[in-house]
């Protein structure tokens, strides 16, 4: 059993007390927080914090447990069913907060830059949208992105902490120009349509170096910044999917000619941004925890099965 007495974390599925109340109602979900059920005297009151593992299979799999052992109460039923799908579209719940993850991030960060350099001349198109924007690090300065990614990798592998830091400025400047590329297409109906699989590539790459940016922060022991990363990302993604929704219902031209194909597409797109959300508020909940006791995801990296940290 999983104990560690000084801040009173303990492995859940050995804490039978706790199951019994999350199937009861006596306690419920709220995200990766357990609280006194809504109508009691200690109503909406913290009883601990839920720490998932590592490794995208094994928070499935506890997912699926835990899903199992407390079915019943809906309302902690659809925060579960949230987080399962989060973690699938993420392939990960703690991709900025893991050494792990990280590992994840950076192969993901790869593979759509190959993909962009594979599409350029439709990714050129894109960008053309948005003249006004002068950086085009993007595309032109492929080779300096992939050298970046490679120095950040061997830096957090090496615990080089000083070299990390001159790294936080160009993933920055990097997320920035994407977001930018992003937040003027978002209100252009006929091109989300047109060009919805550049645009959810640039999506992709958005939320992996907003999670590699998180990370970066995190090694350097800023993790109030690594907060923040993961709160404007959250942000980001929420407006995006608002101004495509409120433009794309208000222009009837564009509605009128969409297929039944390209319909379902647009959907799937919008829905992987919003699945994407509570995994993002879960590890901002995380480091929230770690700024209260520093050291504390260090401490858990190995757990295997879900930890909960009494309040």
């Amino acid at each position: 059993m999983y104990v560690n007495s000084e801040m009173l974390l303990r492995s859940l599925p050995d804490m039978p007390d706790v199951l019994a109340k999350l199937k009861s109602g006596a306690y419920t979900l709220h995200g990766g927080v357990v609280r006194h059920a809504a109508g009691a005297g200690m109503g909406g009151r913290i009883v601990g914090h839920l720490l998932f593992p590592g490794d995208a299979m094994q928070t499935q799999q506890s997912l699926e447990q835990l899903q199992s052992a407390i079915t019943g109460v809906q309302s902690s039923m659809d925060v579960l069913q949230g987080l399962q799908m989060a973690n699938l579209a993420l392939s990960g719940l703690n991709l900025a907060v893991t050494a792990v993850g990280f590992v994840v991030v950076c192969k993901k960060l790869n593979a759509i830059s190959e993909q962009i350099q594979q599409q350029s001349r439709e990714i050129h198109q894109t960008l053309e949208l948005v003249k006004e924007v002068h950086v085009r690090g993007l595309l032109a300065d492929a080779a300096e992105f992939y050298s970046l990614l490679q120095a950040a990798q061997q830096f957090c592998e090496q615990g080089e902490v000083e070299q990390l830091k001159g790294l936080i400025r160009p993933f920055n400047r990097e997320y920035q120009f994407n977001r930018m590329v992003l937040q003027q297409h978002a209100p252009l109906a006929a091109g989300s349509i047109d060009r919805l699989h550049e645009v959810a590539l640039l999506q992709e790459r958005l939320v992996n170096l907003g999670l590699m940016l998180s990370h970066v922060q995190l090694r350097t022991g800023a993790a109030k910044y690594s907060h923040e990363c993961l709160t404007q990302l959250s942000s980001d993604l929420r407006d995006f999917n608002r101004q495509r929704i409120e433009v794309l219902t208000s222009d009837i031209n564009i509605a009128s000619k969409l297929t039944h194909e390209r319909f379902a597409e647009v959907t799937d797109f919008l829905q992987r941004g919003k699945q994407m959300l509570p995994a993002l508020h879960y590890q901002a909940e995380v480091l929230e925890l770690e700024m209260r006791h520093p050291g504390l995801l260090q401490k858990t990296s190995g757990a295997s099965e879900i930890l909960l940290l009494a309040a």
